[in-house]
């Protein structure tokens, strides 16, 4: 069993980190990060050094994951498919509407096409 969380390095990526960490926690599995940030991103190195403290505290494996895909959403849900995960976690941004109908959601993309449950979560501020 394997929590995925669609991370990007922003205010709902961490919060979806949070979420998948206390979920991880609670079911005793794995925590899989996959980078779903356009560009050259990655977690910061302090940053993945807690993670990793946290959950070996705790006896949880962190892997953390790229894909060669360009389109993030996609990247999740084959990944989530690939390694067999049994939630995927993904934090919320606010967009207008305009927004939405223009640029596409890569978490709408991950709700509609994934063939897991998925946690969605959003940061305090919105």
């Amino acid at each position: 069993m394997t929590i995925l969380v669609a991370y990007a390095p922003a205010p709902e990526g961490r919060e979806a980190l949070k979420a998948g960490i206390a979920e991880a926690l609670l079911r005793k599995t794995d925590l899989l990060i996959v980078n779903v940030s356009r560009g050259h991103h990655e977690l910061e190195p302090e940053e993945l050094k807690e993670v990793e403290a946290r959950l070996a505290e705790n006896g949880l494996a962190l892997t953390v994951e790229s894909s060669v895909l360009a389109d993030p959403g996609d990247a999740v849900v084959q990944i989530a498919q690939d390694r067999g995960a049994t939630m995927i976690v993904v934090g919320l941004r606010h967009r207008s509407m305009v927004g939405k109908l223009i640029l596409g959601s890569t978490v709408q993309r991950i709700l509609l096409e994934a063939t897991c449950p998925v946690l969605s979560v959003r940061t305090d501020g919105l």
